[in-house]
């Protein structure tokens, strides 16, 4: 018995040893990893100033070794949150930054409305609001031309009025009216329109990325010239479907534009307990693509940053990655009261409110006055006001309507229950 155990005790003690050695090997590993990542990002170059406006941008990445590129717009504004403004560099004319302001201030009172509507019962399903980051989905739409596509989330209202789409749809859809465009199959923004570009999203967070890349392949194929924008959340980032839609879009260079949303919260996920990276843009060194970060709070740095980006991809760059810097200030939807949220960073968030940063710094610039914003305003109002009494005037669908218009009913006909179901 003693042999055996110190047979044993010599055998652990071996064990140990190259435990030991496996781990101080995994230890080194791990470290040479990290060298080598700190490296890639120390020799992705600097972003200088563009020669006509001294703005940052965008640098190609290198193929043959990973190339990160991060740009930070520079936030304009004085040392207290309550006199931020927007960048000063920018190439929108006055007129295009009041058509801008138009639809940051239709976003927040159209949502306005869909709450006072779901107040009333007049909604059906749940309403989920942008509070707070309006500006990341407006101004990056917005540097988009007519041709191209966009496939936006639950919080992009501001991207789907950008492209066109008219509150009176927006309010049809979820009362699921007769008159709404999906005609009451479905809600919320669940509902396309290819002419304007508009491609409808689906629950299933970042499976639009792989169906956005094969709109781009096809418009590739069709020799179109088209640039598209797929939305996701710092969550939707951890599935398998945004990997593998991004990396196809890398590898085929198609000129697809990721716009990640990190507002912080995955539902009441904190970013930092579902992923390990700082800054989400740092996964797009992973598939050889530039990544950027961008104060998602400043439409002017949105808008800015989302144009080179499209001139990038659409004159063959392939695909980017931008990361905006936002934060929801609303639950999940209106049923979640946020209780997981600190009420100080609330309160901190509402200082850099998009909407008010943004009057703040048309009015402070001169770009226009406060009477100027509030006529905008009460047009929005008045319009809203004839929007919605159309909406609610539209009848309830007809039960058989939803057998019509699920397939191309001109090769497949509408499918009602079979004559010996009825009863």
């Amino acid at each position: 018995m003693a042999n055996k155990r110190e047979a044993k005790r010599k055998e652990a003690k071996a064990n140990g040893r190259k435990s030991s050695r496996r781990e101080k090997a995994e230890t080194a590993q791990a470290a040479s990893a990290v060298a080598a990542a700190e490296i890639a990002l120390d020799e992705a170059g600097t972003v200088g100033p563009s020669p006509e406006s001294g703005a940052p941008q965008i640098v190609a990445p290198a193929r043959d070794g990973v190339r990160f590129v991060e740009i930070v717009e520079g936030v304009q504004a004085p040392a207290t949150d309550e006199g931020l403004i927007c960048s000063l560099e920018t190439t929108l004319s006055r007129e295009q930054m009041l058509e801008l302001y138009y639809y940051l201030k239709l976003t927040r009172l159209v949502e306005e409305r869909l709450v006072n509507l779901y107040r009333q019962n007049k909604v059906i399903g749940g309403v989920y609001r942008s509070l707070g980051q309006e500006a990341t989905a407006v101004g990056t739409c917005y540097a988009l031309e007519p041709g191209d596509f966009i496939a936006p989330l639950i919080r992009d209202l501001g991207a789907v009025l950008t492209k066109g789409i008219r509150p009176r749809a927006i309010f049809a859809q979820y009362m699921a009216k007769a008159w709404g465009p999906s005609e009451g199959r479905d809600l919320n923004i669940h509902f396309g329109d290819m002419e304007r570009g508009f491609i409808g999203p689906i629950s299933h967070l970042g499976d639009m990325i792989p169906v956005m890349a094969g709109v781009l392949l096809a418009g590739r194929m069709q020799k179109k010239g088209i640039v598209a924008i797929a939305y996701i959340g710092d969550g939707g980032m951890s599935t398998g479907a945004f990997h593998e839609g991004l990396n196809f879009a890398a590898v085929q260079r198609l000129p697809l534009i990721v716009v990640a949303e990190h507002n912080c919260y995955a539902y009441s996920t904190p970013t930092h307990k579902q992923t390990a990276v700082k800054n989400l843009a740092d996964k797009a060194a992973g598939y050889g693509i530039p990544g950027y970060i961008v104060d998602g709070n400043d439409i002017i740095a949105c808008y800015e940053v989302t144009k080179r980006a499209a001139e990038f991809a659409r004159s063959g760059g392939g695909a980017v990655l931008i990361e905006a810097k936002t934060y929801r200030r609303k639950g999940h939807a209106e049923h979640d009261d946020q209780r997981y949220v600190p009420r100080e960073e609330l309160e901190l968030w509402e200082k850099r409110d998009p909407v008010d940063r943004y009057e703040r710094h048309l009015t402070s610039q001169g770009i226009a006055t406060r009477e100027e914003l509030d006529r905008i305003t009460a047009g929005i109002k008045q319009e809203l006001e004839e929007e919605v009494a159309w909406a609610e005037s539209s009848p309830l669908p007809e039960p058989e309507r939803a057998a019509y218009n699920v397939y191309d009913n001109s090769i497949v006909p509408p499918a009602f229950r079979p004559k010996v179901l009825e009863r």
